[in-house]
């Protein structure tokens, strides 16, 4: 029984074997075909991506979007396609290498060898073929991604073209017809669209999202909390002064950066993300996340630099009325910067048409010319309508940079407008995006740092003078130039930092632009070595243009803050400021001609050239020059010293290359040339700031004069004047007889030369009170005691 049931399992067996071998068959065929069909699919595909890739490389072609689009989807079909291919093509190849394993080598027996053999040869030349698709398969992906960045290069330059095309005008609503014939297939488009996310959202959930409601109410919390405390953490461990208010602005700043980036970011992913998503799903999260991050940087600058409610806190001084006003101004850019930056998905990514993109340009540029405008009218009021306060020097100087900005703001504004209403939608809006708010924000960050590190500076600057019993001495002086210098270059790194992120390749738009916009100036005109090319100028210009602003804060930084903590004179001081402006701006030259094409060799001759010529013709001025510089070497004359000159008499205020600046005492002021104060006499009343001053009088009396008397009224008169100085004593001297009369004369010492005049004027008022009490009187010709004061005047070089 055991042995007949054993049979019958084994023919059961065998005929279910032969029932399923059939079907086994069958599958094994359908999966090759397959296989094969697919191949044949992708070697069309190859010659397709080829023909595109000819057509692409060999001319400098411009694709639409839309077309575009349809291009790409075939492509990322293709990439797919071969995927699989190689997938299958894989598993297969790793099947016939176990097989080709299991068989080994040959063996000795010839009937097996014979028959191994001819299997092996089989599999051999099965593996090859294998691998000679799988390589056209894996060839294919390359392919396909090489020409998607083609596709998307042509599209750039479509891009670029149609930017600075006139378009249908969107206020004088002619975009109207071109936009209801596009609306169709734009609006299946957008339903597509719309029914992946349909399809996605009903079969997920939002819990299967990473994000959380509690982390972003916790976040909430925890920013509004150190809202509160921030003020008081900041008035209790920092010192008094304006690096209080920096400080907290930073905080503020960083605060309402994270609040707001987090909790958009949580909403974001709360809503759209979702397992299973298709590549566009990605893309637009993507941009949705990147909105967020940049949208909640603009908030937080405005928020934490204006918006204030305390007008100690802002950083920008702007009333309360005008913080009142601008209260919305905040959070309506921050939708507005988070929805320009998520419509640019809309642009290119599901191919929408010209028509579509043009209006969502328009109305992203109109949007932006209302909060531009109304953010221009209030700062007009605060700029223009309200009165300066008394004695703000730097107030009133930051208020005048402030109304140059304002100015140039309104012209940029203006110039907008007048695109957007002339039909260039696309190019106001590139404008507002790229060149305007994307450099405000930047803006405002550098500006915001870089106060903060003055600040600083500041603060320990005034720490080391306040700790030290000396503050001029040397090793006190280091440390401030090294603090000193160390914040300039910090500052500067930030400066640099923010110029390269607006002009280089982390945001390409606004050299894409520039480039675009140039492109009709590609074909020079030389003349000589410089090239007529308007991008060219326009370039050199823009450098020039910020080569002087930075060369102007240098020398602002030199006179304001680096200057002041050394041990040279003013005028010194002036003369090196001066000298490094000269030189910086001759660099500054020479770099804009060989951006030019100018050849540096060339500009030696011509400098040299212009000196020569200079040299003969301008004789004077080159002499005022020269004599400029041996003042500013030999310094006979410092800043500051009162000098006699050319019947002139007052105070050294600046020392030029060209002339020197010397204000009188009534308050006007002499411009004396340079060659004059080095090659004629100058009398330097303050030639050292040790040197004492001296007053020396002589009065002439009748010849029965009481010559005891005299001399004891002169040494009272001298005595009771506090300022004369006891040493070196004064000198009372009798001169002698001068025709019918007897000279007397005092030569007194005061500290210094400034306090002359009025200590001479006392003593000669408390003489002739003294005389006229005692009944003497002078003699009528005093001009012969002038004349005779005058000659010995000249004769002793003491006086």
């Amino acid at each position: 029984m055991k042995t007949l049931r054993l049979g019958v399992q084994v023919l059961l067996l065998f005929l279910a074997l032969l029932g399923a071998w059939p079907q086994a068959q069958a599958q094994a065929l359908s999966e090759v075909e397959q296989e094969r069909e697919m191949i044949r699919e992708l070697q069309q595909a190859q010659d397709e991506i080829r023909l595109m890739q000819y057509r692409l490389e060999g001319n400098q072609v411009s694709i639409r979007p839309e077309r575009s689009y349809e291009e790409d989807q075939k492509l990322v079909r293709t990439q797919e396609l071969s995927g699989r291919v190689v997938q299958s093509l894989e598993r297969r190849s790793r099947l016939l290498k176990a097989r080709l394993q299991e068989l080994g080598e040959d063996s000795g027996d010839e009937a097996e060898q014979l028959i191994v053999h001819n299997e092996r040869m089989q599999l051999r030349r099965a593996d090859a073929a294998l691998r000679a698709d799988l390589r056209v398969a894996r060839l294919v992906q390359v392919e396909a991604q090489q020409a998607r960045q083609l596709l998307r290069e042509a599209t750039v330059r479509y891009e670029k073209a149609k930017r600075w095309r006139r378009n249908a005008s969107l206020v004088l609503l002619e975009s109207l017809p071109e936009l209801a014939q596009a609306w169709p297939a734009d609006r299946s488009k957008l339903s597509d669209f719309a029914q992946q996310w349909r399809g996605t959202w009903s079969n997920s959930s939002w819990q299967q999202s990473s994000a959380s409601l509690w982390m972003a109410a916790a976040v909430l919390l925890v920013m509004l909390a150190l809202f509160r405390v921030m003020p008081l953490w900041v008035s209790r461990y920092l010192p008094a002064g304006r690096l209080r208010r920096s400080s907290l602005i930073i905080a503020n700043l960083f605060l309402w950066f994270i609040a707001t980036w987090v909790v958009v970011d949580q909403l974001v992913e709360l809503v759209f993300q979702r397992p299973d998503l298709s590549p566009t799903q990605f893309e637009l999260l993507a941009y949705l996340k990147v909105g967020a991050w940049a949208a909640a940087v603009a908030l937080a600058c405005i928020k934490s630099m204006v918006v204030q409610p305390r007008a100690s806190w802002r950083l920008i001084p702007v009333s309360t009325q005008t913080q009142h006003r601008l209260r919305y101004f905040a959070p309506a850019f921050f939708l507005l910067v988070y929805a320009d930056i998520t419509s640019s998905f809309f642009r290119g990514s599901i191919g929408l048409s010209d028509a579509f993109q043009s209006m969502a340009d328009g109305v992203s540029s109109l949007l932006y010319l209302i909060l531009y405008g109304y953010g221009l009218w209030v700062l007009r009021d605060e700029l223009f309508n309200r009165t300066d306060v008394a004695g703000q020097g730097a107030s009133r100087t930051g208020r005048s940079w402030a109304r140059l900005a304002f100015k140039g703001g309104v012209l940029v504004y203006i110039l907008v407008l007048g695109l957007f209403i002339g039909g260039w939608q696309g190019l106001s809006d590139d404008l507002m995006s790229h060149f305007i708010t994307m450099p405000l924000i930047l803006g405002l960050l550098a500006y915001v740092c870089m106060v903060w590190l003055q600040d600083i500076a500041d603060s320990l600057l005034t720490y080391l003078r306040n700790r030290s019993h000396d503050p001029e001495a040397a090793p006190i002086r280091v440390q401030s130039q090294f603090i000193v210098v160390f914040f300039a270059i910090a500052r500067m790194t930030v400066l640099l930092l923010a110029i390269w992120m607006v002009s280089g390749d982390w945001l390409t738009e606004p050299k894409q632009m520039l480039e675009s916009g140039l492109d009709v100036s590609r074909e020079a005109l030389r003349l000589g070595a410089v090239q007529w090319r308007l991008d060219l100028w326009l370039i050199a210009l823009g450098v020039m243009l910020v080569g002087g602003v930075l060369i102007h804060f240098l020398r602002t930084w030199l006179r304001q803050n680096y200057m002041p903590n050394t041990t040279l004179e003013p005028g010194l001081q002036n003369a090196i400021v001066g000298m490094v402006g000269y030189v910086a701006y001759f660099v500054l030259l020479v770099i804009c001609l060989s951006m030019l094409g100018v050849p540096i060799e060339s500009v030696t001759w011509i400098f040299t050239a212009l000196t020569v010529g200079l040299g003969f013709g301008l004789r004077g001025i080159v002499q005022n020059i020269a004599s400029g510089l041996m003042l500013m070497v030999e310094r006979p004359v410092k800043v500051g010293d009162w000098v006699e000159v050319e019947g002139s008499e007052g105070n050294v205020r600046q020392i030029r290359l060209r002339a020197t600046y010397v204000e009188r005492f009534d308050r006007t002021m002499v411009m004396v040339p340079n060659s004059q104060m080095m090659g004629r006499q100058v009398r330097n009343l303050t030639y050292t700031p040790t040197s004492l001053g001296a007053i020396e009088s002589r009065l002439l009396f009748p010849l029965d004069v009481d010559a005891d008397a005299v001399m004891q009224i002169l040494r009272e008169a001298v005595q009771s004047e506090p300022e004369i100085l006891t040493e070196p004593a004064p000198i009372l001297s009798c001169d002698g007889i001068f025709g019918d009369g007897v000279a007397f004369s005092t030569r007194c010492f005061i500290s210094t030369m400034r306090v002359q005049r009025r200590v001479r004027s006392n003593l000669m008022l408390d003489i002739l009170r003294r005389l006229r009490q005692q009944g003497i009187s002078l003699h009528p010709a005093q001009r012969w005691v002038q004349e005779a004061m005058d000659k010995d005047r000249a004769d002793d070089p003491d006086l």
